[in-house]
């Protein structure tokens, strides 16, 4: 398996348990947010599922440029959305090689100087630490059937 495939489907593993993990929201639960400072549910859902695909792209472009997001005003919306970027994502990833990850990137950000293989690893990372929040912000919203975390 090349090194793009094993993060494709690695980062993929957890995608999916995120689509399963949504899928135990009701309505009505959108603009939820545990703090005061914290993102909306909406906010969150959007924003990690968005921003995978902008790590994915910088292997190509070496460019951090923020995601178009949706309007989003149910949970369906919500779950369309996330369907929308994760196919996106896919789509993305068949465009890098082994060969680009294992180039020096031009990264400016902290900890993420090295090879593009770095942009895979956050993309991965970021993936995991919001899906972590987003298994609290279900069980707060009294989501119960949760999936297994991978």
């Amino acid at each position: 398996m090349s090194k793009t495939a094993y993060w494709k489907e690695n980062w993929l593993q957890h995608r999916n348990v995120l689509t399963q993990l949504i899928d135990q929201i009701e309505d009505g639960h959108l603009d939820f947010k545990p703090w005061e400072d914290a993102m909306t549910l909406r906010d969150l859902v959007l924003h990690v599922t968005a921003w995978n695909g902008v790590f994915v792209n910088m292997v190509k472009t070496e460019s951090m440029t923020t995601p178009d997001l949706p309007e989003v005003h149910t949970m369906e919306d919500l779950r369309k959305a996330v369907k929308h970027f994760t196919d996106q994502t896919i789509k993305d990833f068949e465009k890098i090689t082994d060969e680009e990850l294992a180039l020096d990137n031009e990264a400016n950000l902290p900890g993420m100087q090295g090879k593009k293989e770095l942009y895979l690893q956050a993309m991965y990372d970021h993936e995991l630490h919001h899906k972590g929040q987003l298994f609290i912000y279900a069980r707060l919203v009294g989501a119960t059937d949760l999936p297994f975390f991978r």
